[in-house]
């Protein structure tokens, strides 16, 4: 048991040697961030895998097929846009089919105060390239 336990390690190292630059995955977080603020359905659709399983905040999940269809924009009233900007993406663990990643936002929707948040997004390694594969989202509270 202990043999295949090292052998399994190994493999699980020399698998993970092939790494994606870190920057890879705080390019695609922008590109995802905008695309939603944006309610950019195509480009979404583009990063999101067809898998794709949402947990919200309060706990609903959610899959691909529903969030793309919630991809919405409101009536152009003519003021302030939802706007997103990422404060942080960690890459927590990556090799060369999967990365975690650990984003944390601001969203600000028009003159409503900011609403932080904080994501563990898995990225997983497709023939056309990485695709969100899992997003579970939080909300933080301001501390009172």
């Amino acid at each position: 048991m202990r043999m295949i336990l090292a052998l399994l390690g190994g493999a699980l190292l020399f698998a993970g040697s092939a790494h994606a630059d870190p920057k890879t995955f705080t390019d695609l977080e922008a590109q995802l961030s905008a695309a939603l603020a944006k309610y950019d359905a195509p480009t979404i659709d583009k990063l999101w895998d067809d898998d794709l399983v949402f947990v919200f905040p309060n706990g609903k999940l959610s899959h691909k097929a529903e969030r793309l269809a919630a991809q919405v924009p409101p009536p152009d009233t003519g003021g302030p846009k939802l706007v997103a900007k990422n404060d942080a993406v960690d890459v927590e663990y990556e090799d060369s089919h999967v990365a975690v990643v650990v984003v944390r936002s601001t969203w600000r929707y028009g003159d409503e105060p900011p609403q932080h948040f904080i994501a563990t997004h898995v990225w997983v390694s497709r023939p056309q390239g990485w695709r969100l594969l899992s997003a579970d989202v939080a909300q933080i509270k301001e501390k009172s």
